[in-house]
């Protein structure tokens, strides 16, 4: 009776092979599952971000428009909109920072003028992701977003 006692009712402790390989596989499952999910959603605030950056930097470009008749020259168009109130104080300063890089990391934001006078306009472009002229570029062209 003692040794069935012992052989049925023993008390080992600690996880069988079998068992920690089950988990294992479950946890690389769950993972395979998530990181996708996670690197979308990330580029997606990327995007949102760039946007929400560019819509500042063109309503910085429209009020200095109108209060020039003028947009910024395409050399100095960050110097024109972030102004230098301790050197000039009566310039005005239409934007504070203007990012030197875009939420990849990559190159600021591509300013380019395009007519004069009262026929000017701007394009201002990020390039995305993949920091290269391609698809997933972000437009913005005279104040409106490009689809």
């Amino acid at each position: 009776m003692k040794w069935l006692y012992r052989h049925l009712y023993r008390k080992e402790k600690g996880f069988t092979l079998v068992e920690l390989m089950i988990v294992i596989i479950i946890l690389a499952i769950l993972t395979g599952i998530a990181v996708p999910s996670y690197l979308i959603l990330r580029n997606r605030a990327r995007v949102a971000a760039a946007q929400a950056e560019m819509r500042s930097i063109a309503t910085a470009l429209e009020l200095y428009q109108a209060d020039n008749e003028t947009y910024p020259a395409d050399a100095a168009w960050v110097a024109d909109l972030e102004g230098d109130p301790l050197a000039d104080p009566i310039v005005p300063t239409y934007m504070e920072n203007i990012p030197d890089e875009d939420p990849w990391g990559a190159i600021a934001y591509v300013y380019a003028i395009s007519g004069t006078g009262t026929l000017a306009g701007y394009t201002l472009t990020c390039y995305g992701a993949d920091g290269v002229v391609g698809t997933d570029d972000i437009v913005i062209i005279n104040g409106q977003l490009q689809e």
